[in-house]
């Protein structure tokens, strides 16, 4: 068998995500606000400074994700500035304000990158020295990591240092979550433009996300849908393959 782009692709998908669940059932409504919510996280990234580079959007479940968005930096580093976290965070909760400026309501769908950006933003001011309360390391730490957790961590501070912390992280989520707000009410009409494709295709790559904030539209998928519906002729030959509304002719990607 030849090994194509698009199994590479699953691959890399399958080891990010876990395996595909199309047979997962999503109401049309949530289908809805999973692509909200996917889009919401590409907006940031597209717009943002310092925002890593939007590779991939989806809304084809995997694992406990309904979709998801892979980002990867401009330029592989060991290291990471206090922008690029900020900017990061930003992206994480640019999900759940999609949500919430389109629908007035939100879900549960966030848990996930309520978790990292807090995780991000405590890391900022307890170990990076990213706070105002300054260049200084309240926890480190100690001994192995144990399946992803922190084996030990090691707290060098009081209560009331304790509530300052909480107070700098709460401040660093919140300011975030306004910048992202802001970035979607400002770019709207891209919001609602990458997330009436993924309804329609549900997974856009690079390419196609460079090809809409552009032009303001996915132009293969434009040109398939006016092209006539064609009679599909029954065949035993199983070589005989019959074109879906997903497949992308090979001269257009």
């Amino acid at each position: 068998k030849v090994v194509e782009l698009t199994d590479i692709d699953e691959a890399v998908d399958r080891v990010l995500m876990g395996p595909a669940k199309r047979s997962r059932k999503v109401t049309e409504k949530e289908r809805k606000i999973i692509s909200y919510h996917e889009a919401g996280h590409a907006v940031i990234g597209i717009k943002l400074e310092h925002a890593n580079i939007v590779q991939k959007v989806t809304i084809i479940a995997r694992g406990r994700a309904g979709g998801y968005n892979l980002m990867l930096p401009e330029e592989e580093g060991y290291l990471d500035s206090k922008r690029s976290l900020l900017a990061r965070i930003t992206g994480l909760l640019g999900g759940r304000v999609a949500e919430e400026l389109i629908f007035g309501d939100v879900t549960t769908g966030a848990y996930q990158d309520f978790q990292t950006a807090t995780k991000i933003a405590r890391a900022m001011v307890t170990e990076y020295g990213m706070s105002n309360l300054g260049p200084i390391q309240y926890e480190s730490n100690q001994g192995s990591v144990f399946l992803g957790r922190d084996y030990l961590k090691e707290k060098n501070f009081s209560d009331q240092v304790a509530l300052e912390i909480d107070k700098e992280v709460r401040e660093i989520i919140t300011n975030c979550y306004e910048q992202a707000k802001q970035i979607l009410i400002e770019h709207r009409t891209l919001l609602d433009t990458i997330t009436n494709y993924l309804l329609e295709v549900e997974t856009l790559n690079k390419q196609d996300i460079d090809e809409i904030v552009k032009t303001g539209k996915l132009g293969w998928w434009e040109e398939r849908k006016l092209r006539p519906v064609e009679t599909v002729v029954e065949s035993d030959n199983p070589l005989d393959k019959k074109e879906t509304p997903f497949d992308k002719p090979d001269e257009t990607r």
